[in-house]
């Protein structure tokens, strides 16, 4: 056991590109320049370390990414060594000591680009299991309840309801805007009024989400994460109101430390806008307010082992803490100790220049767009209320038909899963001005009739 826990750190410490080259008996090719002369970054480089289908103009990267090359590469890496011995891995979960143990890695590189630390963070596959794990973990009572919104995602809501169903707690909805079509229209004054008229004394948690896929709206959250503050003055611990932010369409798209946004949980899959691998997600959380949970699945991360010393000497359960929360279990562990190499891809473009860049190419799709007769954009122009993220209808023709109708020019589209559902466009770094200039001629044409 002892000469497998070294074999397999030495793996990890000698890091990915270094391990590809030892597992296969050719070199691996050069990696392409991604940056000319001067160091401004070449977008069609980029483009070309993602092996999507050149046939089609991806817009619903946000959906479900491709991996990037690295990613690619680290990926394959890592299944290559667990077929040839995935004993290796028992060891290495087992003996979390070493500063190169894998989940400690993949913490750590979250931790740099997130802020905060990383004993905060808990890793979990994707943004729906995270939310269920926090709301489930929640301490409820009756006489309590959870607020959220009206314009949040499936996944939060249903997440919410079977958590107080459960604790006999209340759940009560507030519309941040005019619904179904205010989002367009809204300011950062009303959606902060309207939370901070909704919050109530027996308010134990508000769930929000950084920005809606229903509309691209991008809430304010640190300002909102004020409100909350101001609501829990003078309140006694189990009472605490608690912010927990669905932050996946945010997260890889704002230069901005998600530390800072004042949640107290922060929820996202790295599978969208962090260009990591399938299955990977992550929760933020301060670290005064992880001890307000209850782990629901038993944990495989040791690097505190007091949850796994408990059970053996069968002592109390200790004080929740990140780790506790992140469930066990066996899983694509490649993919997992691949998350570092997303985080690197992210460092080397840069985390300004990515915000730039999707941020130039939506505020042209929404401002576009809106010049288009019979075409109306339900996404906010101001540039501080919208993300990555575009939705807008057609006059007179159903979403599902206009993404047809795109479909069959060859550009990936997606409506919104909600009540009232949208076209969305989203344009990310594997995207050029050629595509949202192809998209636009196409929605023109699709208004126009042709």
């Amino acid at each position: 056991m002892h000469l497998h826990r070294r074999s397999f750190l030495g793996l990890v410490a000698g890091g990915v590109a270094a391990g590809a080259a030892a597992t296969d008996s050719t070199a691996a090719p050069p990696r392409p320049r991604l940056r000319d002369g001067s160091g401004v970054l070449d977008w069609s480089a980029v483009r070309g370390e993602f092996a999507l289908d050149p046939a089609w103009i991806h817009l619903s990267s946000f959906f479900l990414v491709s991996h990037p090359r690295p990613v690619r590469e680290a990926i394959e890496t890592w299944r290559r060594r667990l077929d040839a011995n995935p004993l290796l891995l028992e060891s290495a979960l087992l003996d979390p000591s070493a500063a190169s143990h894998p989940l400690e890695r993949i913490k750590a590189a979250l931790a740099g680009y997130l802020g905060g630390r990383a004993e905060n963070i808990a890793l979990v596959p994707n943004t729906t299991t995270g939310l269920a794990l926090v709301y489930n973990g929640l301490s409820l009572r009756p006489g309590q309840e959870v607020l959220t919104t009206e314009h949040d995602h499936y996944s939060h809501h249903e997440s919410i309801r079977r958590a107080v169903d459960k604790t006999g707690a209340g759940l009560r909805f507030v519309a941040l805007h005019d619904m179904p079509r205010g989002a367009a229209t809204t300011s950062t004054a009303e959606l902060v009024e309207r939370l901070e008229r909704a919050i109530r004394p027996e308010t134990r948690a508000v769930g929000l989400t950084w920005v809606h896929s229903s509309t691209g709206l991008k809430l304010p959250i640190a300002e909102m994460a004020r409100v909350v503050a101001r609501a829990n003055a003078g309140r006694a611990a189990g009472d605490r109101c608690l912010l927990i932010v669905d932050g996946v369409h945010g997260v890889g798209v704002e230069d901005i430390d998600v530390a800072d946004l004042g949640a107290d949980f922060f929820v996202a899959g790295a599978h969208k806008w962090l260009l990591a691998p399938r299955g990977t997600g992550f929760i933020l959380g301060r670290p005064e307010a992880w001890p307000e949970l209850r782990p629901t699945v038993p944990s495989f991360d040791l690097s505190d082992r007091s949850i796994w010393d408990a059970w053996i000497r069968r002592t109390g359960t200790p004080t929740t803490r990140a780790s506790h929360v992140s469930p066990g279990g066996f899983i694509a562990f490649e993919h997992l100790f691949s998350v570092p190499d997303a985080i690197a891809f992210h460092h080397q473009l840069g985390r300004p220049q990515i915000a730039a860049r999707i941020a130039e190419l939506n505020q042209i799709f929404r401002t576009e767009l809106a010049t288009i007769p019979g075409v109306v954009v339900q996404t906010p122009q101001d540039p501080s209320l919208a993300a990555g993220l575009v939705a807008f209808e057609v006059e007179g023709i159903e979403p599902d038909d206009v993404v047809a109708r795109l479909h069959a020019r060859k550009i990936h589209a997606t409506s919104s899963p909600y009540a009232v559902s949208f076209v969305r466009l989203a344009a990310g770094v594997m995207n050029s001005h050629a595509d949202v200039d192809a998209a636009l001629a196409a929605v023109h044409a699709i208004a126009s009739g042709a």
